[in-house]
């Protein structure tokens, strides 16, 4: 579902304030939510059903955690944490006890944690901001990572550091990008072991400018696609690194306007090409066996393309639409959705406005509204499996976070009882347990069962 493309400008400037305001959540936020923080400025309240749970939370246990440069990453029993205040540290802790099963230094010069595969835990490494001038003479800033490391699950030893920015992590391997010295074009693709870091194939970039790759929740990569300025296209299988198809796409030259762009989406066996000129959004989807059209299909612009469980889904201006992966055509409508955020079992997060202050759940097949959060913000069980839990801000109060469960099914909201202060988009879950950032700079781990 991701798309990486050279000459993106970087937001930059300086480190973003603990509190800033609400914004839309985009599609690419999916795998930053997991471990950063976005907070929220206005108060929030929990719509639906409302009965307080008499016995109350239980917070099992908590450890400093640095706001803004820690990370961590749930499993079903455990939680690694990266960064402690005063430490750059990599630690794992039994997820209900707090037992501190290992700590070494982190990786040099890591910040972030990318995933677990293979009992491998995976950091970027070797940061670099890249300075060029894009073709049509503006200055573009991208930050990339020369390096991935990859280090032991169970015992914390560091398994392989390789150059080349981690693109994705299927089965018992990853893929990697190498870029040159000035950071503006990627040189190589290498794909990797998890276990050891051996190369399993390796290619030459060439010329190309765009690539990407499924990365949709639940899903397993089996497609590269690569495409030249000139709109030239590759699709290589992931497994060895051979071309699997070939074709030329109807790409937008460097040369277009700066508010046209062309991206590209890989979800299951299609692909997605979504042209963004003027006032119009074409979308066209391919077979990715044979690069062979499948449809076209055109909105007003901006738009937003992406999979949706049984159907593809399409953002627009004013609603958000499912449609047949076969033929294009609509399977429902959902008006006045400004964006959705496709979480597994057939589920999508809505956000309603652009403002994105209110949030629903959908039935991926039917379009239908399951449950309406109102201004709650969803907390992310570790596999993106849905949202269980949601968090609001309690009325009147600062201190105070009510957690809430998540009935789809009878399309409740049912209070389960209080937690202090936690940031909006800084929890995740694992079963009945909550691991949430709170705002006086802890991790807390609290039993919601």
């Amino acid at each position: 579902m991701a798309v990486i493309e050279l000459g993106l400008v970087s937001e930059g400037g300086d480190e973003q304030d603990a509190r800033p305001d609400r914004r839309p959540l985009g599609r690419r936020d999916l795998r930053s939510l997991l471990v950063a923080v976005v907070a929220a400025a206005s108060v929030l309240t929990v719509t639906g059903s409302a009965r307080p749970d008499p016995s109350g939370l239980t917070q099992l246990w908590s450890i400093p955690f640095e706001l803004g440069s820690g990370a961590y990453m749930l499993t079903p029993d455990s939680v690694y944490v990266l960064t402690q205040p005063g430490e750059d540290r990599l630690s794992a802790y039994d997820l209900r006890t707090s037992e501190l099963r290992w700590s070494h230094p982190a990786p040099d010069d890591s910040s972030w944690l990318s995933g677990i595969r293979a009992g491998a835990l995976l950091l970027p490494a070797g940061p670099e901001t890249a300075m060029y001038e894009d073709a049509d003479g503006s200055t573009v800033t991208r930050e990339f990572n020369r390096d991935t490391a990859a280090v032991d699950t169970v015992t914390g030893r560091l398994l392989w550091r390789q150059p080349g920015e981690l693109i994705t992590a299927e089965g018992d391997r990853a893929l990697l990008t190498e870029w040159n010295k000035a950071g503006d074009k990627v040189t190589t693709f290498r794909a990797v072991r998890l276990r050891d870091g051996s190369t399993i194939w390796s290619r030459p970039a060439g010329d190309i400018g765009s690539w990407t790759t499924d990365t949709a929740p639940g899903t397993t990569a089996e497609r590269l696609v690569t495409v030249t300025a000139q709109g030239r296209a590759e699709v290589l299988n992931l497994d060895d690194g051979s071309v699997v198809a070939t074709g030329t796409l109807p790409w937008l030259p460097p040369t277009a306007a700066e508010t046209d762009y062309t991206t590209l989406i890989v979800d299951g066996t299609q692909l997605y090409l979504e042209r963004n000129e003027g006032d119009t959004s074409t979308v066209t989807a391919y077979d990715t066996d044979n690069l062979r059209q499948l449809w076209r299909i055109q909105q007003t612009a901006p738009g937003g393309v992406y999979g949706c469980g049984p159907v593809v889904c399409l953002n627009g201006t004013n609603a958000t639409t499912g449609h047949d992966r076969a033929t294009g055509a609509v399977r429902w409508r959902i008006a006045g959705a400004a964006n959705g955020f496709p979480l597994l079992n057939g589920l999508l997060l809505v956000g309603d406005d652009e403002t994105g202050a209110r949030h629903r759940l959908v039935d991926t097949a039917t379009g239908r509204q399951l449950v309406d959060l109102g201004t709650a913000m969803p907390v992310w069980d570790y596999r993106l499996n849905g949202t269980r839990y949601v968090v609001a801000r309690a009325q009147n109060s600062n201190d105070l976070t009510l957690i809430s469960q998540v009935d789809p099914e009878a399309g409740e909201v049912l209070l389960r009882g209080t937690v202090s202060a936690v940031l909006d988009f800084g929890c995740q879950s694992s079963s009945d347990l909550i691991v949430c950032e709170t705002s006086d700079n802890r991790l807390i781990v609290t039993d919601v069962g």
